[in-house]
């Protein structure tokens, strides 16, 4: 599963460390700022490894039919190809658009599920939706509770140094397991 980060996110969190920074010196001492690692979090945290094999056992379902219909049309073609010399004009034409149809159907199969927009990526969206989501919940109450001005993901590459003590990946990691766990209601 890949995860997809929208260019306008990355504009958005541009200006907003810039209006954080350009409130001077003064405004700095009340400027708390913490970052979290995605990438780890989505390495590390079992739910998404649950996730990604739902996800793999989805688009090896999807695989396994274009590979069937990448066979028929192998066959159709070897058929056509061994029969061509015996076959009337007419009937080497009926049997070469039997073979484009199937041609046409499996690039409209490929399409629809690999394309953009396609089926893979509304599953991978599918699945990783709820752990994204529950991810930002996390985040979020603890930039409210603890009165952070902004938090960053390292995963995008918006952080260049980050002090490990402002490392909130481990809290976002615990605070998913603590979910699971039932120790901590959901919000």
């Amino acid at each position: 599963m890949t995860r997809q980060r929208p260019e306008s996110a990355v504009i958005w969190l541009s200006a907003v460390l810039v209006a954080a920074f350009s409130v001077g010196i003064a405004g700095a001492a009340d400027l708390k700022i913490g970052f979290i690692d995605s990438e780890r979090i989505f390495a590390e945290y079992a739910g998404t490894k649950v996730a990604q094999e739902s996800f793999n056992r989805e688009v090896q379902d999807l695989s396994k039919v274009a590979k069937e219909k990448k066979t028929e049309i192998d066959e159709q073609q070897r058929k056509l190809d061994a029969q061509s010399p015996m076959l009337s004009e007419a009937k080497r034409d009926e049997q070469n658009q039997i073979l484009q149809k199937k041609i046409a159907e499996y690039d409209a199969f490929v399409q629809t599920n690999w394309g953009p927009g396609g089926n893979v990526s509304r599953l991978n969206e599918q699945y990783l939706k709820p752990i994204v989501d529950r991810i930002h919940r996390i985040v979020a109450a603890i930039g409210t509770d603890e009165s952070y001005s902004i938090i960053l993901d390292a995963a995008d590459g918006h952080v260049v140094y980050g002090d490990k003590a402002l490392d909130l990946t481990d809290r976002v990691l615990s605070g998913l397991q603590q979910e699971d766990s039932g120790t901590v209601p959901k919000k």
